[in-house]
C-alpha cells in the first residue's frame, strides 16, 4: 500500500484490490501523523510559491534574452567539454528546462532566463553532456560532474526553483 498527498493536499491511497477496508483505515491512522506534516510542507509551499505572469511582448522579450544568453552559455561551455552543437532554439515549454537531440540542436524554455546563472548553466551543461552521451548514465554524469563538480547542488537548486516559482504567460 502506498499513501500519496499531492500539492494541492489532497491524499491518495493506493491498496491491492482485495485489501479490506479495515486493513486500509488502520494504515492510514497509522500515517496520520505523516499525511498531516506533508499537508503542512505542501500548504507552506503554495504559500510561499510566486506567480511571475508575462504579457506576451514579456514573452517575446524574455524570449529574445534567452536565446542571447543561452547561446553565449553554449558556445563558452561546449569548447571546454570538447563537444559541438548545431544550434540553440528557444521554446515555451513549462516542464522541460532542455533538450539535446542527436543531430546536436539544443533546445531550452525561455521560462530559464528567470533562474540564476549557475542553474542555468547547469542544463547548458546537462544538454552539452548528451553530446557525448544521450543518456542518463554514470558515464553521462561523469562528464557533466567533471565540468561542474557541485552539479548535484545545483541540481537541487533547480528542483526548489522550479517548486518556488511558477512562470505563466497572459493574454
Amino acid at each position: 500500500m502506498a499513501i500519496y498527498v499531492r500539492p494541492d493536499g489532497s491524499v491518495e491511497v493506493r491498496a491491492p484490490f482485495r485489501a479490506k477496508m479495515d486493513f486500509i483505515e488502520a494504515f492510514v491512522r497509522e500515517k496520520e501523523g505523516w499525511i498531516r506534516s506533508t499537508q503542512q510542507k505542501m500548504a507552506d509551499r503554495r504559500e510561499r510559491r510566486q506567480v511571475i505572469q508575462l504579457s506576451p511582448a514579456q514573452v517575446r522579450t524574455a524570449k529574445k534574452q534567452a536565446k542571447e544568453y543561452l547561446t553565449r552559455r553554449c558556445e563558452y561551455f561546449a569548447p571546454r567539454m570538447g563537444v559541438d552543437f548545431c544550434s540553440v532554439k528557444v521554446n515555451s515549454a513549462r516542464t522541460r528546462w532542455g533538450s539535446c537531440t542527436s543531430a546536436g540542436n539544443l533546445n531550452f524554455t525561455y521560462r530559464l532566463i528567470f533562474a540564476e546563472p549557475e542553474l542555468i548553466d547547469y542544463i547548458v551543461v546537462h544538454e552539452l553532456a548528451h553530446r557525448r552521451e544521450m543518456n542518463h548514465s554514470p558515464e553521462f554524469w561523469a562528464v557533466v560532474e567533471k565540468v561542474l563538480p557541485d552539479y548535484k547542488k545545483r541540481r537541487a537548486a533547480l528542483r526548489e526553483f522550479q517548486r518556488d516559482i511558477s512562470i505563466e504567460e497572459g493574454d
